[in-house]
């Protein structure tokens, strides 16, 4: 480079190093989208839950014919799931009848999307989707029952990513009276082009967990691993056991 103007070898020099940077291990360019292997590093898994909770699976739902809904309307069904090309999963159980808890993690084509994302599914429950159906019971012995929309009442939800959306869903079943209400929170965040959904189900009562805790964690694992850092178990979880 000995006959190269000073101008130049200057630009190229400042121009290596700010590329260095960009590419340094552990720090991800803003834009990039998580790859379905990161996206599961990021889920809640078992110590993320207190004890007595155990890993849970659409199988093993299916067969019970109940767990979070799964909404007959297609397009509600975005409120639970996701049909973003890259994404990861995971369900987990109190017990074989509840509460469950499931996650979804997903990444989207970039910032703009994902923040689309969102504010369709605000849409959907301020609309289309302020009632849903679905069929659940055992297998062949399904019932049809309906959930109804309203903004679950947790001030620190508001808090969550850079944006979030947080919904309870009341069960019902026609000429049905329940002592303990069977009700399906669902919080929905942003981070980045990436978002996460936590869904629980289950009665109404001490034995639920808690659906904001949960989220919290779920959006601290995402941030982090979006940031290109591993998400840490806590140290004071004190595990699971098997259903």
């Amino acid at each position: 480079m000995g006959g190269m103007d000073t101008h130049l070898q200057t630009a190229v020099v400042a121009g290596i190093a700010m590329l260095s940077l960009a590419l340094a291990p552990g720090r991800p360019l803003a834009s990039d989208a998580l790859s379905e292997q990161q996206l599961r590093e990021a889920l809640l898994d078992a110590v993320d839950f207190p004890a007595g909770w155990a890993s849970d699976s659409e199988r093993s739902a299916a067969r019970r014919g109940f767990g979070v809904p799964d909404p007959s309307e297609s397009r509600c069904r975005e409120l639970f799931d996701t049909d973003a090309k890259t994404a990861a999963r995971a369900g987990f159980a109190r017990t074989r009848s509840g509460p469950f808890v499931t996650t979804v993690a997903a990444a989207h084509r970039d910032t703009d999307r994902a923040r689309r994302s969102l504010d369709a599914l605000r849409d959907a429950v301020d609309g289309a989707c302020r009632t849903f159906h679905a069929t659940e019971g055992p297998e062949g012995g399904g019932v049809r029952v309906a959930y109804d929309a309203e903004r679950l009442d947790a001030a620190s939800v508001d808090e969550l990513g850079e944006e979030s959306l947080a919904v309870r869903f009341q069960r019902r079943v026609e000429g049905e009276s329940a002592t303990a209400p069977v009700v399906a929170d669902v919080v929905i965040a942003r981070v980045g082009a990436h978002t996460v959904r936590v869904a629980q189900a289950g009665r109404d009562d001490s034995d639920s967990g808690d659906i904001v805790a949960f989220a919290e964690r779920a959006v601290e694992k995402l941030e982090e691993v979006a940031a290109g850092r591993t998400a840490v178990p806590r140290p004071d979880q004190p595990g699971t056991t098997d259903l």
